[in-house]
């Protein structure tokens, strides 16, 4: 029933225990590059990510800072000055009486 057995140990592959160093660091080493490679490219995948959020914080900051600029802009307007200086303040026009015209002399 079993006489393929002592056939197949008759056939058995042997290998030295320098061969066996050779193929472990051979294995090893191409473990170790496939491995530095693996590692890069995820690293570039989460960079990407990181990258993407960035960006997007960006795009809201700027967006963020062209409104803060238009609102500055019709705060310091003179006739938003003028109207705020009359209603709030309780200021008027100079009567003509009021008004002295300084002259420089060099």
């Amino acid at each position: 029933m079993f006489k393929w057995l002592p056939k197949s140990k008759k056939n058995q592959f042997h290998v030295t225990t320098r061969e066996y160093r050779v193929v472990l660091v051979a294995v090893v080493g191409l473990m170790i590059v496939a491995m530095a490679f693996v590692w890069s490219n995820v690293r570039l995948v989460g960079l990407a990510y990181e990258y993407q959020a960035l960006e997007k914080i960006q795009r809201s900051l700027l967006r963020e800072n062209n409104l803060l600029h238009v609102e500055w802009e019709s705060l310091r307007s003179l006739d938003r000055v003028q109207l705020l200086a009359k209603n709030k303040i309780g200021l008027r026009e100079p009567e003509s009486r009021q008004i002295v015209t300084v002259f420089l002399k060099n």
